[in-house]
């Protein structure tokens, strides 16, 4: 389908609206063509008549028919910008639900800024176009067929003479787009890439003041602020050249009317009062000649927004419904992984051969390095990706099967990278649950170990945290986060590394409020917190995308493999924050490991 079949669909649902504007337009083109006419007949009563009384009601008249013109002008142009921005508005509906519908590996591929740039300019540029250069071109149309029709009706040699450069300017318009296409695209592609940059940079501000590396993104800005500004200039250099051409070839058509009419005049053929007339025409057939070569250029702006707009709304996500799919009716929270593999690209696995089960209740701890797929493993289980061979039971269901509205409403999630709304924070904490009654929010802040802080904010629960949680801590921020999920009540609930950012004492007043949470709760926790793993009822280690060990602390300690290094150097680390947390924050084998480990020696337990 084309680009202006898939534009008149959108046309067609505000089809009143541009009906109506049509109509006025009809109206203002009959006046326009109209004034020329008594402009004429000014002139015959006074040089042939010089009858005053009748110049008066002609000049009446033209002030008259002109008022009217601006006001069906006005009418017709307040029509057409409703149109306009109701068709856009239509458009920019579709891409946010394009966006919402899009899987993960969409905004993998995708840059910030360049959806950015095609939701907000590229359907601008559709606005102006519709808004203004097709309506333009709709009005030249019947502007130019009333013209030609008085024209032809005066004097068919003349009219013909008129016309005589058309070949020439058609074959401008020709050359002109096939030079500025090119140019456009490029210049709107290169456009997202500078907003991506902008983006990130602000997003990033304090990581570049951090490490002072203002003059680097400076530099990284400047190269593709040059090369779009470099590109601009040659569409503007272009659009400089073939304007004055065609105005040039314009002129020389009323350089015939005066040659060619006058002396047509001066056979008979022609009067005065006609000539002028015929010269008014000709100078009003400019104005269609002009906006066919903007909207020769606009059309190739629009093509080009168009077709980065629409390359969003048809983009199929790849993690969806299939046919047939199930609603996954309230779980128990039986997680198994069976011979599950993935890979972000098919030709390199980030997990290789999982197999993994998690009873209802159970709190799955993973560890390993960096890139082992402890974060890939729990994307996989609200299916934000699809899993490259194998398949992930919950409750005997294949998540594949089950639509995942149904799916997603019973997994609660609470990432290391914690995103808040510039809302209230009960907004944000009732996200997952917007009926929610404040009872219920508070009763979630508690168990979070948030309303204390909440409320010693200036208006509480209905304080503006910012975007994305600006005004508060690390800590703060995690613990709305934790609320928010809690609220949601759900069966499933995933913690990726989410008490990071907390002190020791913050951390074990959430730890102790988790542990009524996790009741009777299926939970899978990154971490690499001391406590927190210890707590686990299965300690799972990955390396290089496979399970090494498996088991819980006891078990895995006694076999002095993965785990017990690991579990060496995080409580290396972490001695000084036991030792001011004191014995009692976690539990006294704890300490017995921490002495054991001070004289030299780890306990095997």
């Amino acid at each position: 389908m084309s680009l202006l079949q898939r534009l008149s669909r959108y046309v067609l649902r505000n089809w009143i609206f541009l009906a109506f504007s049509i109509a006025c337009m009809v109206v203002t083109t009959a006046l326009s063509v109209y004034i020329p006419q008594l402009g004429g007949k000014v002139i015959r009563e006074i040089l042939e008549r010089g009858d005053y009384g009748m110049l008066v009601s002609l000049v009446v008249q033209i002030v008259g028919f002109t008022g009217v013109l601006g006001v069906f002008s006005f009418i017709q142009r307040y029509a057409n910008a409703y149109f306009s921005q109701k068709v856009v508005y239509d458009i920019r509906n579709d891409i946010f639900k394009a966006i919402q519908r899009q899987s993960f590996t969409f905004f993998d591929r995708t840059q910030t800024g360049q959806l950015m740039s095609r939701a907000t300019t590229d359907v601008d540029r559709i606005r102006g176009f519709l808004g203004w250069q097709v309506m333009g071109v709709v009005s030249s149309l019947l502007l130019f067929s009333g013209v030609l029709t008085q024209m032809l009706s005066m004097d068919l040699e003349l009219t013909l003479a008129s016309f005589t450069i058309t070949p020439f300017v058609l074959a401008t318009f020709t050359l002109y787009g096939k030079k500025i296409r090119p140019l456009i695209r490029f210049s709107r592609e290169q456009f997202g890439t500078l907003t991506s940059v902008l983006w990130e940079n602000i997003v990033g501000i304090n990581v570049v003041r951090a490490f002072t590396r203002e003059e680097f993104e400076i530099e990284k800005f400047s190269k593709p602020n040059t090369e779009y500004y470099r590109t601009m200039i040659k569409v503007v250099k272009l659009r400089n050249i073939f304007m004055p051409l065609v105005n040039f070839l314009a002129g020389i058509s009323v350089v015939i009317i005066y040659w060619y009419g006058g002396m047509r005049v001066i056979s008979g053929h022609l009067t005065l009062d006609q000539l002028f007339v015929f010269s008014a025409y000709v100078g009003m057939l400019m104005r269609p000649f002009w906006i066919m070569g903007m909207f020769w250029t606009g059309y190739q702006r629009m093509a080009a927004a168009a077709k980065r707009v629409f390359e969003i709304i048809d983009a199929v996500p790849e993690v969806k419904d299939k046919p047939g799919a199930v609603t996954l009716p309230p779980i128990k929270g039986h997680v198994v992984f069976e011979n599950v593999s993935f890979g972000y690209e098919k030709d390199r696995l980030i997990l290789k051969n999982i197999n993994l089960e998690a009873k209802p209740g159970e709190v799955v701890a993973l560890l390993g390095p960096t890139g082992s797929g402890k974060s890939t493993i729990i994307r996989l289980i609200p299916r934000f990706y699809d899993v490259t061979s194998g398949r992930i039971l919950i409750d005997g269901y294949d998540v594949r099967d089950v639509k995942l509205k149904s799916l997603r409403r019973q997994i609660g999630i609470v990432s290391q990278d914690i995103f808040l709304f510039n809302a209230s924070v009960k907004d944000n904490i009732a996200f997952g649950k917007p009926n929610a009654s404040m009872d219920e929010i508070i009763r979630a802040a508690k168990i979070a170990r948030a309303h204390d802080f909440i409320m010693r904010l200036p208006r509480g629960y209905d304080t503006i945290i910012g975007e994305r949680g600006v005004t508060l801590s690390g800590g703060q921020r995690q613990r709305i986060a934790i609320a928010r999920a809690i609220l949601k009540d759900p069966r499933i609930l995933i913690l990726d590394d989410s008490t990071s950012s907390v002190d020791v004492d913050t951390e074990y007043e959430i730890q102790q409020a988790l542990n009524a949470l996790l009741k009777d709760r299926t939970t899978f926790v990154i971490t690499q917190r001391v406590s927190t793993i210890r707590n686990a009822d299965k300690i799972v280690v990955l390396e290089n995308g496979e399970i090494v060990e498996e088991g819980t602390h006891e078990e895995l300690m006694k076999k002095r493999g993965a785990y017990y290094r690991i579990y060496q150097t995080l409580y290396e680390a972490q001695q000084d924050i036991l030792d001011a947390a004191g014995a009692d924050t976690f539990n006294k084998q704890a300490v017995t490991e921490r002495k054991t480990q001070k004289s030299g020696k780890v306990e095997e337990e």
